[in-house]
């Protein structure tokens, strides 16, 4: 996962194309998803998120918390100040943390950039404790409801910004959804975990727009 010659990840570029208008809608829905089965009663003072780009899901957590950390390939500020944030540039294949030592770790849109997906699964559950959660999205791409979405928001106004979003996508969204789901199921056979859907609670990457996994770490 290295976004090199890919300018929609560009920071003004993605928040344009993924931020804004009937899209931003949906990634707010999706950032939501996320935080299921916590609340501003949970505490997880040691929360870590993989990929975090410059921290658009920060503002959708309820939880207490005393860190949150941000592990990104880029070094770039997150977009919110708060005391408790800490940057860390960082492959999130290796992470700088000891055996179950973090008590939650997110992953929004992550699984499906990298080329060691079941590498990083295995390292998140490494460093999460027993008892801790782990919070995941899974891209549904190449889901036909996911494409179909796609034309009619994000690409036109990635068309708008002069990029070329399919070209874009096909850089950069290496796994197949149906992959990464075996893979997450797989690595955490052993945990408890809960498949969320949206819209759809069924377990299918072709009609639902993302996938999410919430994880209670055994």
């Amino acid at each position: 996962m290295t976004f090199e010659n890919n300018e929609l990840y560009d920071a003004g570029n993605y928040d344009a194309a993924l931020y804004s208008g009937v899209q931003g809608l949906g990634m707010k829905l999706i950032h939501r998803r996320l935080e299921h089965g916590v609340d501003e009663h949970s505490k997880f003072p040691l929360t870590v998120e993989v990929g975090a780009g410059e921290g658009q899901h920060f503002q959708y957590v309820r939880h207490q918390l005393d860190r949150y950390v941000m592990i990104d390939l880029r070094d770039t500020p997150p977009r919110r100040e708060d005391s408790r944030i800490e940057r860390k540039v960082g492959d999130v294949h290796n992470l700088p943390f000891a055996n179950e030592s973090v008590d939650r770790l997110l992953a929004t849109c992550v699984l499906h950039h990298l080329e060691r997906p079941e590498d990083a699964l295995n390292e998140w559950r490494r460093v999460v404790r027993r008892g801790g959660l782990l919070s995941l999205t899974v891209a549904t791409d190449p889901g036909f409801a996911q494409r179909a979405v796609r034309r009619l928001t994000t690409a036109r106004a990635a068309k708008k910004l002069g990029i070329d979003y399919e070209l874009a996508i096909a850089r950069e969204h290496r796994n197949h959804a149906s992959s990464l789901m075996v893979l997450v199921e797989r690595t955490f056979k052993n945990d408890d975990v809960k498949f969320l859907g949206l819209p759809f609670p069924w377990r299918t990457w072709n009609l639902n727009l993302s996938i999410n996994y919430v994880i209670r770490r055994n």
